[in-house]
């Protein structure tokens, strides 16, 4: 693979070099399943993109569950860069399967739709991840759900969110306004801020790597 399996390589042999059974996969409309985001929602119009990758994440756990007998299913955790984070978040919203998760510049805030350079667009309209997010383009304030609201559905179970001090997309100021309540009632939420920009580089792997494996 010369996608999302190559940058982290070192960092998943670390984990199966130990027994530990590592999945990475790509989503669709990545890698190897770019064909599956074409026409998407004139084969799927009542459907999401987002919801797609969540839902595939969800069909991996429980594989896990039904046919994998090898897997302890007790400590079954979810990590991710970017996207791959934000799908991770919602996963673990919405499945309580997941033990917990380690994420790095994965989010902002939905109703912040000035300090980011998308926005909900970036959902919405430069990605399709969740059309209906567009409706609300001008009037971010009436945004159901933001962040701080998945947070709260993942809490109290072990967070670590690693959110870089220049990461354009998802302003460090946003995330630390969807993180302060929770961090107020969640004691194993845990919120680093290195001093780079929004990339997923050898030192931000190893951290990933180190809170997992003490999760055990």
């Amino acid at each position: 693979a010369t996608g999302s399996q190559r940058r982290p390589e070192s960092a998943i042999r670390h984990f199966t070099d130990q027994g530990y059974a590592v999945l990475t996969f790509d989503m669709a409309g990545f890698g190897t399943r770019i064909e599956e985001a074409k026409n998407f929602y004139e084969r799927y119009p009542h459907w999401s993109l987002m919801g797609k990758m969540v839902a595939d994440t969800r069909s991996i756990i429980n594989d896990a569950y039904t046919r994998m007998p090898f897997i302890d299913t007790s400590h079954i955790y979810l990590a991710g860069y970017s996207l791959g984070g934000t799908v991770a978040l919602f996963t673990a919203a919405l499945d309580a399967r997941v033990k917990g998760i380690a994420v790095a510049a994965a989010f902002g805030s939905l109703r912040s739709n000035i300090t980011g350079t998308e926005g909900i667009r970036h959902f919405s309209h430069l990605h399709g991840l969740i059309p209906r997010l567009g409706f609300f383009t001008g009037h971010v304030n009436n945004i159901p759900v933001d962040f701080d609201n998945i947070l709260e559905c993942i809490a109290p179970r072990p967070l670590l969110i690693i959110a870089p001090e220049a990461d354009r997309d998802h302003p460090l100021a946003d995330v630390k306004k969807m993180v302060l309540p929770v961090s107020k009632t969640a004691g194993q939420l845990i919120l680093k801020t290195p001093a780079d920009y929004n990339r997923f580089t050898e030192p931000m792997q190893q951290e990933i790597a180190e809170w997992l494996l003490k999760q055990k």
